[in-house]
């Protein structure tokens, strides 16, 4: 089953939203599906979502799963 290519839930520093994000290489940095990056400084689960990352579609990976 495919996924989402911006699967992570992650706050930036000196953020005040959850971002979707993706992984840049092996990591730590991340790639928001708004256009930031950064290395995240936790999941923010007690913060609201990025009203610019569910604007946009999440595009689903293209990779065949093995």
């Amino acid at each position: 089953m495919a996924e989402p290519r911006y699967s992570l839930l992650v706050a930036l520093p000196g953020g005040r939203v959850q971002h979707y994000a993706r992984l840049i290489g092996d990591g730590p940095a991340v790639n928001t599906l708004c256009r930031k990056r950064g290395i995240p400084t936790g999941d923010g689960s007690s913060l609201p979502r990025c009203s610019a990352c569910r604007a946009r579609p999440n595009p689903i990976s293209q990779q065949n799963a093995r």
